[in-house]
């Protein structure tokens, strides 16, 4: 199964989402690799961290630019699952990667200036859907805020504004924004090995949701 972990607005949490996706596959038992589509390198830097601790339980890493669909494609073959960690942008691993994608899993804060690319991944999914009639694209609300005053406000206001589009479809899964987020990464770890509760759960209900 192949998921692109992407949208069309940097700083969303994008590579952050798939690393923990990633990591949660595999505690799954599944066999995953991880495809750093994205030049910045996060992702492959983060791996780096990980072989060198040793971490298990072990993921396959790959790097790929430009036209991405037949590598993907080549790996379908060989993996129950791959993520795939495109930039935060109207790229062309993005739109190559769709071709050939199960999945979409497009973070986004609630801001406007992130709700303001909904259109055009929509009218990408449009036109995505052209070549893979099949693919689902989910909208995954991200570094949500924990201020009990405004989540519920701030969490109907993003779940409004995605139902507009209607080849968008947003998860009920959140991640929060928590600091254990940021502090696992230099770790080469995923919240699922950390001791954050509450983090973990919203990661699991993520994989779950996406993939039961």
């Amino acid at each position: 199964m192949i998921t692109i972990v992407g949208c069309n607005k940097g700083g969303a949490g994008k590579t952050t989402t798939a690393v923990n996706i990633a990591v949660g596959l595999a505690m799954a038992g599944h066999d995953v690799v991880l495809v750093d589509a994205d030049a910045q390198r996060s992702a492959s830097r983060w791996y780096a961290e990980r072989e060198n601790k040793e971490l298990k339980p072990s993921i396959t890493l790959i790097e790929k630019r430009d036209n991405i669909a037949q590598t993907l494609k080549a790996l379908d073959l060989k993996y129950d699952h791959i993520v795939v960690d495109v930039a935060g942008r109207n790229s062309r691993e993005l739109l190559t990667g769709a071709t050939v994608a199960n999945v979409i899993i497009a973070p986004h804060q609630c801001s406007q200036l992130d709700l303001d690319t909904l259109q055009e991944l929509q009218d990408q999914i449009v036109r995505i859907k052209d070549l893979n009639p099949e693919i689902k694209a989910f909208v995954y609300h991200s570094m949500a805020s924990t201020n009990h005053s405004v989540r519920e406000i701030e969490r109907n206001e993003f779940s409004d504004y995605v139902s507009e589009f209607s080849d968008l479809l947003c998860l009920k899964s959140i991640g929060f924004y928590r600091k254990v987020y940021k502090d696992v990464i230099s770790d080469g770890m995923s919240v699922l090995e950390a001791t954050n509760v509450q983090a973990r759960t919203e990661i699991n209900k993520l994989i779950n949701e996406v993939y039961s």
